[in-house]
């Protein structure tokens, strides 16, 4: 159970390297993308009936952007499919593939190999390695994946913040340039801006995870030892929504 709960953790908030939707060129952002987009298919344990995240991810905006282009002219236009699709001018799985529909888990946590490499084959030891390693140590399993360049920061950005991965494709300003023509609209036809506070509030999709658990227990003098790997975007220290207490599911082993 140990072992499902904290899996659902590090899976859910590991983070890839790659930004895909930094203001780069589709070439360029493919020509430094270290990992592959999988789709929905990698994040499988946590969309499976039952688990909050995923349950809840469903429920989102996020989940029907892709539906939000109406015209043949939007779902082939750039400039509507980097935020209305993941993995846009990147590198998928499927050598098919050149975006996969709707904000899916990889938008904001990054391509789904980066996960899967590393939780299949722990320093080559196959599938059990890294399963082994999160019972026995945990603060090791996580340090495990910063060394292998990921990022447990709960988003796809190099900066740590949600908020800042929020505003690849969102916008606080209603005068910002980069706003999308066709977004939502007040009752006036004014766009309407981001408030971050009360979107964060509606999509949060977190729940009680064991990592925190074991954080909250530390020492001064463990802490001080996992400088490093503990630190996070404060808005993820707010309490998570009260129904996502009472549904927690353990994780299946894959």
């Amino acid at each position: 159970m140990f072992v499902g709960r904290f899996a659902a953790f590090l899976l859910i908030t590991l983070v890839g390297t790659f930004l895909v939707l930094a203001p780069t060129s589709s070439v360029e952002a493919a020509d430094k993308q270290k990992y592959k987009y999988t789709g929905n298919k990698g994040c499988k344990c946590h969309l499976s009936p039952g688990v909050w995240e995923g349950d809840e991810w469903k429920q989102i905006d996020h989940s029907k952007a892709f539906k939000r282009l109406q015209t043949d002219e939007e779902k082939k236009d750039p400039k509507c499919l980097k935020c209305h699709t993941t993995g846009y001018g990147g590198k998928f799985k499927n050598p098919k593939e050149t975006y996969l529909e709707d904000v899916t888990c990889e938008a904001c946590h990054g391509p789904g190999e980066a996960y899967s490499e590393l939780k299949n084959n722990y320093q080559g030891k196959g599938k059990k390695a890294f399963n082994e390693l999160l019972e026995k140590d945990p603060m090791a399993a996580r340090k495990a994946q910063y060394d292998a360049g990921l990022i447990v920061a709960g988003i796809n950005n190099a900066s740590g913040k949600v908020k800042d991965q929020c505003l690849e494709c969102h916008w606080e300003d209603p005068n910002d340039p980069e706003k999308c023509p066709k977004c939502d609209k007040d009752d006036k036809g004014n766009p309407i801006a981001m408030n971050f506070d009360e979107y964060f509030k509606k999509d949060d999709h977190r729940d009680l995870d064991t990592i925190d658990e074991v954080i909250k227990k530390m020492s001064d003098g463990d802490k001080a030892k996992w400088k490093g790997c503990i630190e996070r975007d404060p808005i993820l220290n707010t309490p998570i929504k009260p129904e996502a207490k009472g549904k927690k599911k353990a994780v299946a082993e894959d």
